[in-house]
């Protein structure tokens, strides 16, 4: 019976062992998925900072208000809503270290300057960035959409280098085009030096800057559907690899839709989680907490705290009489002034109650039925939060000669007793 060669032997050692260490890592993330999901039950040694904010104002002059401030241990962070609005936010513009949330920028980088389709070589020297990993070979091809599953589910740092050597040639070329995008979002405290996000001297960003990126990249579909992903496969064949997204709380939160997780010495423990109930959709920025627990715990906190403040609410159903508008033309005759159509908007309801202020003039016939005859403003704590345009109910027709003339006899009567 022939032995096989010690080639091959080494061969089927090789693949053993890479089979071997990518099975027990799947199952050491999803063990360890399992424990922070029954530890983030567990009460959080968090504290409210005078000094947050929350929509603007500090939690110092909320007054009573301030109890309901959301209670969390990390050392900056941000909660805003799809439009851009801050509701919340700790430390927002220091700047940081910001370990793999460095990655959703490579990977945005990399979508406008590549085809999902183009074909990625694996190099040697994207093999030995080191850290977290993807498992990827040198000599390695695979499609730059199954990188980018590997790059933002697995967070594979040599996923990034071998994206950034396919895009520009070199990192720091590449590099300069993730700073030239940061500049164009108006990320003002952010610089980049690597594609991968392991700590470097001036690699830094702020949570104001991550939540502008957060909500930019996830305007791209493919960077979302990658992003909401619990595991992806990458490869075929023997070169099939199943990698587990870094991020628990997908499929574990209800409406979670992404983001990335990330961690260094530097940085600590990182997260950027996005999630939508109610067609509202909120950001949740999380840097600096101390341990991969508080991470995951505090995102969803704050999550939790937005949804339960900040809801739909309506101000105005389509139809309703909100005043009536003179008709010039006319004695005494007004149309009543509706709201144009139904409107309900996201309120924060610490702000306290919604006032409404409404404004008609005096319109000239003839007036169509839709026409608009003034607007109402609604506040909420001194601060415009909609304005609306309010239009005639009814047609009014111009008035005939002898009508004319009959309403100018009156008006001068009137005038003089």
């Amino acid at each position: 019976m022939r032995s096989p060669s010690s080639a091959s032997i080494g061969i089927d050692n090789r693949r053993h062992k890479s089979l071997l260490q990518a099975t027990t890592t799947v199952g050491f993330l999803t063990l360890l998925g399992c424990l922070l999901a029954v530890s983030l039950t567990m009460p959080a040694s968090a504290a409210v900072l005078v000094s947050d904010t929350i929509d603007g104002a500090t939690v110092a002059s909320l007054g009573s208000a301030k109890q309901a401030a959301p209670d969390v241990a990390m050392k900056a962070g941000l909660l805003v809503d799809g439009d851009g609005r801050v509701l919340w936010a700790r430390d927002a513009d220091s700047p940081r270290a910001m370990a793999s949330l460095t990655k959703i920028m490579t990977a945005v980088v990399a979508m406008e300057h590549s085809k999902l389709t183009d074909d990625v070589e694996v190099t040697s020297s994207a093999t030995r960035v080191g850290e977290s990993t993807s498992f990827l070979r040198a000599g390695d091809r695979f499609t730059m959409n199954e990188m980018l599953e590997a790059l933002l589910v697995k967070s594979g740092n040599d996923a990034a280098v071998a994206i950034s050597l396919h895009v520009s040639g070199s990192d720091a070329a590449f590099v300069d085009l993730m700073n030239v995008k940061a500049a164009e979002l108006g990320m003002t405290q952010t610089q980049f030096t690597n594609s991968h996000g392991l700590d470097a001297k001036d690699h830094r960003t702020s949570a104001r800057d991550l939540g502008i990126l957060a909500r930019y990249a996830m305007s791209k579909p493919t960077f979302r559907s990658i992003v909401g992903m619990k595991t992806v496969t990458i490869g075929t064949g023997k070169r099939k690899e199943t990698l587990p997204n870094t991020n628990i709380l997908i499929g574990n939160y209800e409406g979670i839709s992404g983001i990335k997780t990330g961690y260094t010495s530097d940085a600590g423990y990182c997260v950027v989680n996005s999630a939508s109930r109610n067609d509202v959709e909120l950001y949740a920025v999380v840097l600096a907490t101390a341990s991969e627990t508080a991470r995951f715990r505090d995102s969803r906190d704050l999550l939790d705290w937005g949804f339960a403040h900040y809801r739909p609410q309506s101000l105005a159903t389509s139809g309703t009489v909100l005043a009536e508008a003179p008709v010039s033309d006319y004695l005494d005759v007004v149309v009543p002034a509706v709201v144009f159509q139904d409107t309900t908007i996201p309120v924060l309801d610490i702000n306290g109650p919604i006032t409404r202020a409404v404004t008609v003039s005096a319109v000239a016939a003839p007036i169509k039925a839709g026409q608009r005859v003034g607007v109402v403003k609604f506040t909420q704590k001194g601060r415009l939060i909609a304005t609306l345009p309010l239009v005639s109910a009814v047609d009014v027709r111009k008035p005939n000669p002898l009508h004319r003339a009959w309403i100018g006899v009156v008006r001068a009567w009137r005038w003089v007793f």
